[in-house]
């Protein structure tokens, strides 16, 4: 299996149970809507974290294979 089939399923096994939780919890409906919206939010700032991370990973694997074959710019 893929990493980006393994992400792509954990995201949304993570998304699924959040919005789960948060609608068999006993609130209002507003309520019930801020906190979907404020879930939301901290898992798009949490992926975008993660992606930055990646790719900084990446750019310096990229590096490291560029220098390794004498390729570098």
């Amino acid at each position: 299996m893929s990493a980006q089939k393994i992400l792509i399923a954990t995201l949304s096994g993570f998304v699924a149970g959040v919005a789960v939780g948060l609608m068999v919890a006993p609130a209002s409906g507003s309520e019930l809507r801020q906190r979907i919206a404020d879930s939301a939010t901290d898992l798009a700032g949490n992926v975008k974290d993660k992606i930055r991370n990646l790719r900084g990973k990446v750019e310096d694997e990229l590096d490291d294979l560029a220098y390794d074959t004498g390729e570098e710019e």
